[in-house]
């Protein structure tokens, strides 16, 4: 079921850079990028993107948010602003994964994105000629040999291992892919994805079970 537009989309998935935008059909009638605690962030950002796209809380007919994986702080503080919006303003909220937005926008170009997963693992989603192939991995780094890797953008926090393609960041891309590939997907309890192995939530449930 497509999206209703105009829809605020937050993403948190990397820590201390929060950034918004305004998606309306396949461009972004507004976008912000903060850096700082995203628990103070995205409020003010929130508000900054309606006054620069000439639009109040009203004229909104979604929200939505990056789910990951990255940082579960940056996304949490991320899902709970919507929640409190969706509440006080009756707008439903929708969740994406920036990894897969990631894969279909690096499509052609390498064999694979990756991002720095737990224990020395790695989260990848491997990439075809046409489209992303299969789902969200976490592999151990001999596995990735041989591999064409892309990271994600912000995917490394002690930086890119070496020999790696240059970074994937689908954020300028994001509303066309949200509107050709049905990324987005309405959700009534936004939470960050957490082992991407297991797709759990934050909460520890898997990912499709309700969360409290």
């Amino acid at each position: 079921m497509p999206v209703p537009l105009p829809c605020l989309c937050l993403d948190g998935a990397v820590r201390d850079r929060p950034r918004g935008g305004i998606w309306l059909g396949d461009r972004w009638l507004a976008e912000l990028h903060l850096e700082g605690d995203p628990a103070e962030t995205f409020a003010p950002l929130a508000q900054s993107l309606l006054e620069v796209a000439g639009l109040g809380w009203g004229d909104l007919r979604s929200l939505a948010l990056n789910q990951g994986p990255g940082s579960v702080l940056g996304i949490r503080a991320a899902a709970v602003s919507l929640q409190a919006w969706s509440v006080v303003h009756g707008i439903p909220v929708h969740g994406w994964s920036g990894h897969l937005a990631a894969a279909w926008a690096a499509v052609g170009t390498c064999d694979g994105v990756v991002s720095e997963g737990r224990g020395g693992k790695w989260v990848l989603h491997r990439v075809g000629a046409e489209a992303p192939v299969g789902t969200l991995s976490e592999v151990e780094t001999a596995e990735a040999v041989g591999l064409r890797l892309r990271p994600l953008a912000g995917g490394f926090r002690h930086g890119v291992p070496p020999g790696m393609g240059d970074e994937v960041d689908a954020w300028a891309a994001l509303p066309g892919l949200l509107a050709s590939r049905g990324l987005a997907v309405a959700t009534d309890h936004p939470d960050a994805l957490n082992s991407p192995a297991a797709h759990a939530l934050w909460s520890g449930r898997r990912h499709g079970a309700s969360a409290p």
